[in-house]
C-alpha cells in the first residue's frame, strides 16, 4: 500500500500498529491502494447549502481503492471498555468509568458521511464507501449483526493480529456499483490523489517580498553610526573606518543632508569612485539645499581646477598610467591653487565629506591639496573622511592603516571612529563573503542579524555553461517578478574584455537589455529612463567600478579570476580583495558563478564557514 505520509511519529500506539500492518502488507491485491493517515476533513454544517463546510474533523485512516471506492477506519487502543444501553464507556485501571462522548461506530460513520459529501461535490458523482472500527488491544469475540453495525465493520485484537488485511480486502469487495452509485475509475483516482485528498504543494515567499523585507530590516543607523554624525555636529573632525557594509556611505549621505540645512555652508562631497559619486548625488537630488553641495570624484575636482588655466590638460593626462595620472593631477592642481587666489577662493569649502578615501590617501601630496580647499585648513577645518584601509583599497597594495600614530593623522588629528557592525548585507551574505573570497579566516565585522537573504553557488567548466547558468538565473528572477534595476551583474573584466561572456547572453525574453554602468551615467539613467529602449533593464559593472555601491541582487560571475584584466585597478591587487568587495555589494541575494576548477577551494571554505560561530 502507498502510505501518505510515509512515516508516523506523533500518533498513539494503536494507530502505529495499524499503520505498520498497512505499510508492510505484501498482498498484490492491495499494491496500488492509497492510505491517508490522520486525514483532516470538512464537516457539512448546512443541509440546505451542500457547499457549506467547517474544517475540524479527522479520520484515523482513509483508504482509496482503485476501481472500487473508499474505506474509512477508526482506531481505538482502549484496554477495557463497555457499551451499556447505547453508552460507550472507557474503564480505567482503578475501575472508574469515563463516558466516551460519541460511539466509535458513529465516529467512523460520521467521518464517512462528511468525506463522501465533499468528494461527491468534487467528482460530481456518488461512489461506494464503507467504514471500519479497529480495537487493537481487546479481544471481545464476535458481535452479532445488529441494526447499528455489521460484523464486517468491526475488528477486535484477535482479528487484527491474525487476519486484519484479509478483513479489509473482504470489506473492499462490498464496494460495488448500483443504484446511482459508481466505482471510482483510474482518472478519478488520480484526481483524488493529486488534487482533492492531500495534494503535494510547496509555498514560498516571492523574491520581491524578500527584497522588500530585507531593505526594511537591514538599513538602520546603529549607535556607532550616530556617534560619528554627532561628533561632526559638535565641530570635531572625524575619520570613519570600517569594512564594507558597515554603513560608511550612509553616514556620508546623512551628514550631507544635515549640513546642507545650515546657513552659509558650502560643502564638498568627494569620492574616488565615479559611479558611487553619481549615486549619492542622485539620492540627494531632492534635498532642499542641494545647491550648497558640490559633487566630484577626486580626479574630477582636480581637472576642474586645472582647466581654469589649461583646458587642454585632459587630453594629455589620460595617456598616463592610473596612479601616475592622479599624482600629476594633485601636483598640478596644487600649483594652480597656490598661484591663483581667485580660483582658490572658488574652491574653498566649509566642510569636506570624502567617501572611499582609502583609494586616494596614499598619494604623496594628497593632504596638501585638501588643506588648500578646506576653510581653516585640515588642522582647524571641518571634514568627514570615510574609508576602509584594510579591505577595500583597490588601487595600492600594503597601504598603512591610519590610526592616531599615523604621521598624517598627527597633522590632521581626527576623531577616529571604527564601525564594526554590518548593516548592509543579509546574514547569509555577511557570513559567506569574507570566507568564500579567501581573504579572511574569520569575520571582519559583527555580521548582520537579517535573515532575509540567500547565497547561491554554481560551477561550470565552459563559457557556454556559464552563459546557460546565468540565463537560467535571470529567467527565474524574471518569473519571480524581480525588477531589472534590482539586479547587477559584476565581473572582474570590462564588458569588451575577451574573458567576459556577459555580452553573449540574450536576455530579451525577460528584460530589455543589459546596461553597462562603467560607461553610463547613473544620474542620467535614474532621471531619464525614457531615453532607454525600455525601463526594465539589468545593470552590469566591473567589481572595482561598483565599489561603494550596493544592489538588492548581485550576480558575480568570475570570482578570483583577474588574469587578462587590462584595467589599472588591478595593479598589485589581490584577487581575494576584489572578490570580497564584489560579494559584499549584494544586500539580499548573491549568486556566485565559480569556475569548476575552484570546487575544492569552495568546499574547503564552506566547511570553514560551518565551523565558525556567529
Amino acid at each position: 500500500m502507498i502510505m501518505i505520509p510515509p512515516t508516523i511519529d506523533d500518533s498513539n500506539f494503536a494507530e502505529k500498529k495499524v499503520f505498520s500492518k498497512l505499510k508492510f502488507d505484501k498482498n498484490p491485491e492491495t499494491k496500488n491502494w492509497v492510505v491517508y493517515h490522520s486525514l483532516n476533513y470538512p464537516v457539512s454544517v448546512n443541509k440546505k447549502d451542500r457547499k457549506s463546510f467547517k474544517y475540524f474533523g479527522e479520520a484515523d485512516f482513509v483508504i482509496l481503492i482503485p476501481n472500487r471506492g473508499i474505506i474509512n477506519i477508526e482506531v481505538k487502543g482502549w484496554n477495557r471498555f463497555s457499551c451499556n444501553n447505547g453508552i460507550w464507556q472507557i474503564i480505567k485501571p482503578d475501575g472508574t468509568k469515563e463516558s466516551n462522548k460519541k460511539s466509535p461506530l458513529k465516529q467512523a460513520n460520521d467521518s464517512k458521511y462528511n468525506i463522501r459529501k465533499y468528494i461527491e461535490l468534487k467528482l460530481n458523482k456518488k461512489f461506494p464507501q464503507e467504514w471500519m472500527v479497529v480495537f487493537t488491544q481487546c479481544p471481545f469475540g464476535s458481535i452479532d449483526d445488529n441494526i447499528e453495525h455489521s460484523k464486517d465493520n468491526l475488528v477486535d485484537a484477535d482479528s487484527f493480529d491474525s487476519n486484519f488485511i484479509t478483513r479489509i480486502i473482504d470489506l473492499s469487495k462490498l464496494l460495488k456499483s448500483g443504484g446511482g452509485v459508481f466505482e471510482i475509475n483510474n482518472q478519478e483516482m488520480n484526481l483524488l490523489k493529486n488534487k482533492i485528498m492531500r495534494p503535494n504543494f510547496e509555498v514560498f515567499v516571492k523574491t520581491p517580498t524578500i527584497l522588500n523585507d530585507s531593505e526594511v530590516e537591514i538599513h538602520e543607523f546603529t549607535k556607532e553610526q550616530m556617534d560619528a554624525i554627532n561628533f561632526l555636529e559638535e565641530g570635531k573632525r572625524i575619520l570613519v573606518t570600517g569594512s564594507q557594509g558597515t554603513g560608511k556611505s550612509s553616514i556620508a549621505e546623512e551628514v550631507l543632508k544635515r549640513e546642507s540645512e545650515k546657513n552659509n555652508s558650502k560643502i564638498l562631497f568627494l569620492n574616488s569612485n565615479r559611479l558611487a559619486c553619481e549615486e549619492i548625488k542622485f539620492k540627494l537630488e531632492k534635498t532642499e539645499n542641494k545647491k550648497k553641495i558640490d559633487f566630484y570624484t577626486f580626479n574630477q575636482i582636480m581637472l576642474n581646477i586645472i582647466n581654469n588655466i589649461n583646458p587642454q590638460i585632459s587630453k594629455e593626462i589620460f595617456k598616463m598610467e592610473f596612479i601616475e595620472k592622479n599624482n600629476y593631477l594633485i601636483k598640478k592642481s596644487i600649483e594652480v591653487l597656490k598661484n591663483n587666489i581667485e580660483i582658490n577662493e572658488n574652491y574653498k569649502y566649509d566642510l569636506i565629506v570624502f567617501d572611499e578615501i582609502q583609494n586616494c590617501y596614499f598619494y604623496d601630496q594628497f593632504y596638501i591639496f585638501l588643506n588648500l580647499i578646506l576653510k581653516n585648513e585640515l588642522t582647524n577645518g571641518r571634514y568627514c573622511f570615510l574609508g576602509d584601509f584594510k579591505y577595500q583599497n583597490l588601487v595600492s597594495k600594503d597601504i598603512e592603516v591610519p590610526d592616531n600614530k599615523h604621521p598624517r593623522n598627527n597633522l590632521l588629528d581626527p576623531e577616529l571612529i571604527n564601525l564594526i557592525r554590518n548593516v548592509r548585507n543579509a546574514k547569509s551574505i555577511s557570513r559567506n563573503a569574507p570566507i568564500l573570497s579567501g581573504l579572511f579566516k574569520n569575520f571582519p565585522y559583527q555580521i548582520s542579524k537579517s535573515e532575509h537573504g540567500k547565497v547561491f553557488n554554481s560551477f561550470s567548466k565552459t563559457r557556454e555553461e556559464k552563459i546557460e547558468q546565468i540565463r537560467k538565473i535571470i529567467q527565474k528572477l524574471y518569473k519571480d517578478g524581480v525588477k531589472g534595476h534590482d539586479i547587477v551583474i559584476l565581473s572582474n573584466f570590462r564588458l569588451n574584455n575577451k574573458n567576459n561572456f556577459i555580452s553573449d547572453i540574450n536576455i530579451s525574453d525577460f528584460y530589455d537589455y543589459i546596461i553597462d554602468l562603467t560607461d553610463t551615467n547613473i544620474r542620467e539613467l535614474n532621471k531619464n529612463s525614457s531615453k532607454l529602449k525600455g525601463t526594465n533593464s539589468i545593470y552590469f559593472s566591473t567589481a572595482s567600478a561598483f565599489q561603494g555601491l550596493e544592489s538588492k541582487i548581485v550576480i558575480y560571475v568570475d570570482p578570483l579570476e583577474t588574469s587578462g584584466a587590462t584595467s589599472q585597478h588591478y595593479i598589485n591587487l589581490k584577487p581575494e580583495l576584489l572578490a570580497f568587495n564584489a560579494m559584499g555589494r549584494a544586500n539580499t541575494i548573491l549568486y556566485i558563478l565559480w569556475d569548476s576548477r575552484l570546487k575544492n577551494y569552495y568546499d574547503e571554505k564552506l566547511e570553514m564557514i560551518g565551523n565558525l560561530s556567529v
